[in-house]
């Protein structure tokens, strides 16, 4: 049964690397606010919102570099370590940056190339990612080769990437020493309040699924939830303030996925739809050329969210921005075949959509 597959945490670890990226990615977190069907049924978090904007101001000039660094709303390299946690059970920030320390560099490294859509690399074998680090740290041609041609940052991300792999060592000290000023001066201060209400959100979570069960977790969007479940004998649930609508996913353990849970996020089921905009959000998908080479290329054959990058040579940040679009639009179907999730269209059912939409908006105007 669905409800015996679940399991509920909730790891400091966790929302201790989010509220990292809170603080750094703020204004991308909520601009999910403004999206038409969400702006009049969901308001950012009053005092979250003012909490990030403060604490970005007072940050030392060092660490707002390194949280720049390691935290870039595109590419989130330092969310890497995510894995970390789930590998080893790292419930709390204090046995991950432990953990952290005794890790290798190229292990961090690799970690950085598994972020996102980085690479091309297909493999989740961690000593693969070691074993390529090991080569790039060691012939500069091979790693500028390897940055240009295998990876879908941008410019300036690509840049950045480098000058991680050029100083492993460096780049290793300035992770741990951003985490451990980021726990003591930040997090720390907040820790209790956050899993008091972490505590609340995550009963009502199990409340809404328990009452709700399918028709509930179906309304979630959650990726491929249920393609997910078929391969894997555990699906972690979690919720964070730090993500507000949004949620994350992760799975490092083949046996093991996670979804965190963003507090509004957890009540989207309940907001009541507008039929219209749901129309619009069809059309407003369409109305870009590079989504609708997107969609010309998923009818051919699906794609990892990597090969359908380099393919159309789309960055990885405007790629993800992209297939958000599509998904909201409801023009996208995705498979998840025990290692990744791929997007996919069918023409048929993309016509009969816009077709329908087309109609039922012109039904609107009469």
């Amino acid at each position: 049964m669905l409800l015996e597959r679940i399991k509920y945490i909730d790891w400091p670890a966790y929302d201790f690397l989010l509220c990292l990226m809170r603080v750094n990615c703020n204004e991308m977190i909520i601009e999910a606010y403004k999206e038409q069907d969400f702006k009049d049924q969901f308001v950012p978090d009053p005092e979250l919102l003012e909490w990030a904007k403060e604490t970005k101001k007072i940050l030392p000039d060092d660490i707002k570099e390194l949280l720049e660094r390691f935290f870039d709303c595109e590419t989130y390299f330092g969310a890497g370590t995510f894995s970390l946690v789930q590998e080893r059970n790292l419930r709390e920030p204090e046995e991950f940056i432990k953990a952290l320390k005794s890790t290798s560099e190229k292990s961090i490294l690799g970690r950085f190339l598994r972020t996102g859509f980085g690479t091309d690399v297909k493999s989740r074998d961690s000593s693969q990612f070691e074993e390529l680090v090991e080569r790039l740290t060691v012939d500069e041609k091979e790693m500028l080769l390897f940055i240009t041609e295998s990876t879908i940052f941008s410019s300036f991300q690509k840049a950045n990437l480098l000058g991680f792999l050029e100083n492993p060592a460096e780049t290793k000290q300035d992770l741990i020493y951003l985490f451990e000023w980021f726990l003591e001066n930040v997090f720390n201060r907040m820790r209790d309040e956050v899993r008091r209400s972490n505590e609340k959100h995550l009963k009502n979570l199990e409340e809404y699924i328990r009452k709700g069960g399918t028709s509930y977790i179906e309304k979630l969007n959650l990726l491929s939830f249920f393609d997910i479940l078929e391969t894997v004998q555990t699906i972690e649930l979690s919720v964070s303030p730090f993500l507000g609508l949004d949620q994350a996913g992760l799975m490092v353990m083949k046996d093991r996925y996670l979804f965190i849970l963003g507090y509004d996020r957890i009540e989207v089921p309940f907001r009541e739809k507008d039929e219209k905009l749901q129309c619009i959000d069809v059309f407003s998908a369409l109305a870009h050329k590079e989504r609708l080479a997107i969609l010309r290329e998923l009818s051919r054959e699906p794609h990892r969210p990597v090969s359908l990058a380099k393919k159309l040579r789309i960055s990885a940040g405007d790629l993800s921005n992209h297939l958000e679009k599509l998904k909201k639009g409801r023009l996208l179907e995705s498979v998840y075949d025990g290692e990744y999730v791929e997007y996919t269209v069918n023409a048929k059912e993309l016509k009969r959509l816009v077709s329908e939409s087309l109609d039922k908006l012109l039904e609107e105007q009469n």
